[in-house]
């Protein structure tokens, strides 16, 4: 019996619509935008459009890839590169329009710019530009322009090598023991809220913790032979199953691989995946401590105020200049703490010195600040560079939440008679 092995053909051809007219000739591609520009502005929901262009630059012809929404519009790098091959083009330009008349950039338009640039490196096909229209006015916002490094070659490099790496691990986990996976998703609540979507490279930047305890499965499978990571990122955003509850898989999601015994969890990148080596072990997250400098003590929000300062001797010089103000106020120096998932109006912050006196002893009433050693290092960095300022108190020392509580006096004193036997000298200069 014969055996046949079937040759196909594919013959895909382009379908001329409706062209768009100007009075000038559309032989750049400045032009190509201005004569659509108007023509996105008009529009009530966004739309994604692509200018193909030949091997000098000029316009060939443009295609409407996405309709979406009044705020957003879904589209993939395969659509968006199809008319350019079709067209055998050698570059192209992406617009899509803002509805709303807002020209800032969004975080999902500055994923899809950095997934076609990459793409583009690997089709060998010129990404020129992403270009916001302004819905109403048909202004204009150049991503290349306002954003250069996202075009820049080397910014992806990297990913290049990365994606070689990660084929090889995907096929070398591949063994005799099934291989199940777990999709992992940011649930409500939790401190994922803060890098939720977001690539890894904006989680480091940061400072932000990934951790296991953000998130929460919504589905569970086994790997068939020849399966991927990308396999289950197609299936879980084109043919997802009936009783997967939780959205199409999106950046930040986490697939879990258990294989033997063996875990590893690969992060959903802004270009595909990257593993987490210890995305079980739950982290430390450890608080930004900086120092805070306000012209009004009395009223921060009536003058000049920092709230960024890494360092005493920048504080320090910023207080001085405050000084030189004419507004009619104190200028003091704070310590100001901010905990990681916490919202900043949230923060702890207590000011410390004001006029020509630094207070430590109202550290007593701020155990959160006594917990933190870095904050307490902080402190004493400001006591050793501060010069003529006389030091009220001395910093406390292991004073927890809860013996601050004991000390209260129903009475309306502060501190009952056990503590006040602690010595506490009014005025030390040094510590």
């Amino acid at each position: 019996m014969q055996h046949e092995l079937k040759q196909v053909e594919v013959r895909l051809k382009l379908t001329d619509k409706a062209g768009i007219f100007s009075m000038e000739r559309i032989d750049t591609p400045e032009k190509a935008v201005s004569v659509l520009a108007p023509v996105l502005a008009e529009l009530d929901r966004e739309e994604v459009c692509v200018v193909n262009l030949d091997g000098k630059g000029r316009p060939i012809n443009f295609n409407v890839v996405s309709i979406g929404s009044v705020n957003t519009s879904l589209v993939t790098g395969r659509e968006l590169y199809k008319t350019a091959i079709l067209s055998n083009a050698a570059g192209m330009i992406m617009l899509h329009n803002h509805p709303s008349s807002d020209l800032q950039m969004s975080v999902s338009d500055r994923n899809v710019t950095e997934k076609m640039m990459y793409a583009s490196l690997l089709l060998d096909i010129e990404f020129y530009d992403h270009v916001i229209v302004a819905g109403g006015t048909g202004k204009t916002f150049s991503i290349r322009e306002n954003v250069p490094e996202l075009f820049e070659p080397s910014h992806y490099a990297h990913l290049i090598s990365h994606v070689a790496d990660g084929v090889k691990e995907e096929v070398s986990y591949h063994g005799t023991s099934p291989v199940t996976y777990e999709i992992l998703q940011i649930k409500d609540g939790s401190n994922g809220k803060y890098y939720r979507f977001w690539g890894r490279d904006y989680v480091q930047k940061k400072g932000l913790q990934i951790n296991v305890s953000d998130y929460e499965s919504k589905y569970q499978g086994e790997l068939k032979p020849g399966e991927t990571l990308d396999t289950l990122y197609e299936r879980f955003n084109i043919h997802r199953p009936e009783d997967f509850t939780g959205h199409s898989l999106s950046v930040s999601d986490v697939i879990v691989l258990e294989s033997g015994g063996d875990k590893r969890a690969f992060y959903v990148d802004t270009f595909g995946f990257c593993e987490i080596k210890d995305f079980f072990t739950e982290k430390l997250e450890r608080s930004k401590i900086t120092f805070t400098v306000a012209e009004c003590r009395e009223f921060h929000s009536l003058g000049r105020y920092r709230d960024d300062i890494s360092n005493a001797e920048e504080a320090i010089a910023v207080w001085k200049e405050y000084q030189k103000g004419s507004l009619n106020g104190i200028p003091s120096i704070g310590i100001q703490i901010h905990k990681p998932g916490q919202p900043e109006m949230e923060d702890m912050q207590v000011d410390l010195v004001f006029g020509k006196t630094m207070d430590l002893d109202m550290l007593r009433y701020y155990p959160e600040i006594n917990g933190e050693e870095t904050t307490i290092q902080k402190i004493r960095e400001l006591v050793e560079n501060l010069q003529d300022v006389e030091i009220v108190g001395k910093i406390p020392e292991n004073i927890s939440a809860e013996r601050i509580m004991r000390g209260f006096d129903p009475k309306g004193e502060i501190y009952n008679e056990e503590l006040r036997k602690e010595p506490s000298p009014k005025h030390a200069k040094r510590i």
